[in-house]
């Protein structure tokens, strides 16, 4: 069993190392499924190490939402949106018993990181306020969950969640400027697109790693 545990974490990874050819390619069935599968995956290692139902919630959340991401519309964003919208509530809902508020005020590093998150949460949503137009509120909206989730990891004693939800919120704000403030032809798009997958799922594995393989105390 263990080593099945570690060969569905494995290939998880090799599966998203090798995404990183994918994420300039026109969309597609494929490509759709090569993006949604290490996330899968990751749940199903979390299954196997016996991680909390609200974790493997999350992921499934997180890997309809990539699937709805790997196509192109507005109708495919909304639905990405609130796929990610759940997993982040799921993961705010997990971390919420063990958090400590006092951990933000009498660790440094935890007070700077949080009002970072605050910061970049705001200038972005200001930031993207006219491009999103009609979309501007539930974007508002996922911006202040994903706040939440972030803050709510940052309040718990062990580092690798505030690390995961560092990725996070870098993944989502690099996504969002490449979705709202870059037009699509522009070269810069060339850099985002990695960077947004790698730290996304960075960012997952980072949370898997934490709450399959630790406990939240």
């Amino acid at each position: 069993m263990v080593l099945l545990i570690w060969a569905v974490l494995a290939a998880s990874i090799a599966l998203a190392v090798g995404y990183f050819r994918w994420v300039r390619r026109p969309v597609g069935h494929l490509r759709t499924v090569l993006k949604a599968t290490p996330v899968l995956l990751l749940a199903l290692y979390a299954v196997l190490a016996g991680a909390p139902a609200l974790f493997i919630v999350a992921l499934i959340f997180a890997a309809f939402g990539d699937a709805c991401l790997a196509y192109e519309g507005e109708a495919a964003f909304v639905s990405g949106l609130v796929a990610f919208l759940a997993a982040h509530l799921a993961y705010a809902a997990l971390f919420w018993p063990s958090i400590d508020p006092g951990l933000l005020v009498a660790s440094a590093w935890r007070y700077t990181a949080a009002w970072l998150f605050v910061v970049m949460t705001g200038m972005t949503l200001f930031m993207l306020w006219r491009p999103a137009g009609r979309l501007a509120i539930p974007v508002t909206v996922y911006g202040i969950v994903l706040l939440a989730m972030a803050l709510s990891a940052l309040s718990v004693k062990p580092i690798l969640p505030s690390a995961g939800a560092a990725l996070f919120v870098m993944s989502d704000t690099a996504l969002a400027i490449q979705t709202f403030l870059v037009k699509p032809k522009a070269p810069v798009i060339a850099r985002l697109k990695p960077f947004v997958w790698g730290t996304y799922f960075a960012a997952q594995l980072v949370f898997t790693l934490a709450i399959a393989g630790l406990r939240l105390s």
